[in-house]
């Protein structure tokens, strides 16, 4: 069975307050990685992405006999049937709504599969290459698709979000085998924001540990943040199968 091996950060930024929010959770035969941001500012959005967290983590629990394609499923209905629930037990928060982007890992089948909604993402590093497995839910990705662009102030407009009772079309990506060597970054947007892919793959290259990778990479977003002023929350959490030093730092092997 692959060793898993994690890390993570969540930073405050310019902002007020941190409304990212995430968790893991990882055992002898299966694990679950989530990532949230949240949306409502003082209306909730912390709460939000904490209610997402909590409840992608406990599909481990509800729906393990049922192989990750329940789990991913059951991930998305939980989270946003318990937003929904505290926007109707509180007016106040009606508005309010996360992001999220969950990782769920079978070990001993070695298998993964996720599932997102909105603009958190979930990179892959395998062998040397660098593939974004998910795709925005957002009006700029939906003007990039469409080869249009998007005014800075709409950019960050979402299509889709927990909270927002659209999330019936949602669905997750395709299960993969988890190879040893394999490299998956989960992130909130003003983490990938502040990140190009080449400088993605140069932290991994010069990474000895998950631990180093994670930090490489935020102090790369911190840098560009502060030169940009940038203000918005940023979280990441790395998770390495088996050993990527030897394996995804390798391009060509």
């Amino acid at each position: 069975m692959l060793t898993l091996t994690t890390a993570q950060c969540s930073h405050q930024g310019g902002r007020a307050s941190n409304e990212d929010a995430l968790g893991l959770r990882v055992r002898e035969n299966d694990a679950c990685f989530v990532i949230s941001d949240g949306v409502g500012g003082q209306a909730g959005g912390a709460i939000a992405s904490r209610l997402a967290v909590h409840w992608a983590l406990q599909q481990l629990d509800d729906k393990q006999s049922f192989g990750l394609q329940a789990m991913t499923h059951g991930s998305v209905d939980a989270a946003d049937a318990a937003i929904v629930a505290e926007q109707r037990r509180n007016p106040e928060r009606a508005r309010m709504a996360a992001t999220m982007v969950a990782l769920f890992i079978d070990r001993r089948a070695r298998m993964a599969q996720w599932i997102h909604v909105g603009d958190s993402r979930l990179y892959l590093f395998r062998r040397g290459c660098l593939w974004q497995r998910t795709e925005d839910h957002s009006l700029a990705a939906q003007l990039q698709r469409a080869g249009l662009s998007s005014s800075p102030d709409k950019a960050h407009l979402l299509s889709h979000a927990l909270g927002q009772a659209d999330t019936d079309t949602i669905e997750p990506g395709a299960a993969c085998t988890l190879d040893d060597g394999d490299a998956y970054l989960l992130c909130t947007d003003g983490f990938w924001h502040g990140l190009d892919e080449a400088a993605m793959q140069r932290c991994l290259q010069a990474a000895g540990t998950v631990s180093d990778w994670i930090a490489l990479l935020a102090e790369q977003v911190r840098q560009r943040s502060d030169g940009e002023g940038t203000q918005d929350n940023y979280s990441a959490l790395g998770v390495w199968a088996g050993d990527p030093q030897l394996v995804t730092r390798a391009p060509g092997a």
